[in-house]
């Protein structure tokens, strides 16, 4: 019998019995302590069990009625349950257990949290779809502005040396050319392709003005980075013409380990202050800055331009490029 009662006792779950009368039969450790706490004296009958469960005492916290789960003192949730039970000999019993779901309850409250997290990410994902043809549209309007810029500027510098060099009428009609091409991107737009070679493209446009580019280090291998550093060289190129003179563009591109820095500097007359970003820094800015890169411009000692694009192993640009 004690050996019995000793493993009643080492029970995993707390327990009790209660005769046909209410009264408690048997009681293992775990469940006594636990009746201790519910009422001061212990419980001895089972409606002195539901009434303590039903109103538990202050430093005991229902956590769900329903279930019957409760907060206890020492911090776990335990959840009760009530069963009859028959003997073979048909006595009958009422069983009152309790289980611990602590750990249970802390993964049920964590996966709460969670849910909520999930749900704001869901917010923000409708609401981007609901934007996205908005910001399609802005997308494709500054790749418009952008290209117009570049190409309405290049062709008034083209016209600008063809005139200055008093070159022949044939030349100045094939000059010309550049304006009808510029002019009709503004009606035409769904024309617009992105260059296969654009480095070599924003070199050769360069040199259309004047403008000798000379590049160091290893070139970017990555379509999009290649296309933004292209974007980079014909605005420093119309720049270098327009503002200071010059007729050389330095490129450096310099691998780092967390992005391709590309660095751009020119031959032309040192700016006599601070550059304020006009239209087409100011868009190559937006660009780099929509690609998750910086770009920073020196004045002092002399004019720089650097851009540090990030080397994602897979971006949305790349997707695009493909």
């Amino acid at each position: 019998m004690d050996r019995i009662k000793e493993s009643f006792d080492n029970l995993p779950i707390a327990a009790c019995f209660f005769d046909k009368n209410g009264v408690v039969r048997l009681i293992n450790r775990r469940m006594l302590a636990i009746a201790n706490w519910l009422r001061k004296g212990g419980i001895q009958s089972l409606a002195e069990m539901r009434d303590a469960l039903n109103l538990p005492p202050a430093n005991v916290r229902c956590l769900d009625p329903r279930l019957w789960i409760y907060r206890f003192p020492d911090g776990k949730a335990l959840r009760f349950a009530q069963e009859q039970i028959t003997t073979k000999a048909g006595v009958r019993y009422t069983q009152i257990t309790a289980a611990d779901v602590t750990e249970l309850i802390r993964k049920q409250d964590q996966l709460k949290v969670e849910n909520t997290k999930l749900a704001e990410v869901n917010e923000r994902l409708r609401l981007l779809l609901v934007q996205m043809p908005e910001i399609i549209r802005e997308e494709e309007t500054l790749a418009m502005k952008l290209r117009v810029h570049d190409d309405i500027g290049h062709s008034i510098l083209a016209a600008r040396r063809v005139l200055l060099q008093h070159t022949d009428l044939e030349e100045i009609r094939a000059n010309a050319a550049l304006w009808e091409q510029s002019i009709s991107v503004l009606y035409r737009s769904s024309q617009i392709t992105a260059q296969s070679e654009p480095l070599e493209a924003a070199k050769k446009r360069a040199e259309e003005l004047g403008v000798s580019v000379q590049m160091t280090g290893n070139a970017p291998q990555r379509q999009w980075i290649r296309a933004l550093s292209a974007l980079a060289i014909c605005e420093c190129a119309a720049n270098c013409v327009r503002h200071a003179d010059g007729t050389e563009l330095y490129v450096r591109f310099r691998q780092k380990p967390d992005c391709m820095e590309v660095a751009l500097t020119n031959n032309g007359a040192v700016p006599k202050g601070k550059i304020i970003e006009g239209g087409g820094l100011s868009m190559l800015r937006q660009r780099i800055e929509e690609a998750g890169g910086k770009m920073e411009i020196w004045s002092i000692p002399r004019f720089k331009l650097v851009l540090s694009l990030p080397e994602q192993e897979e971006t949305a640009h790349e997707s695009d490029d493909r």
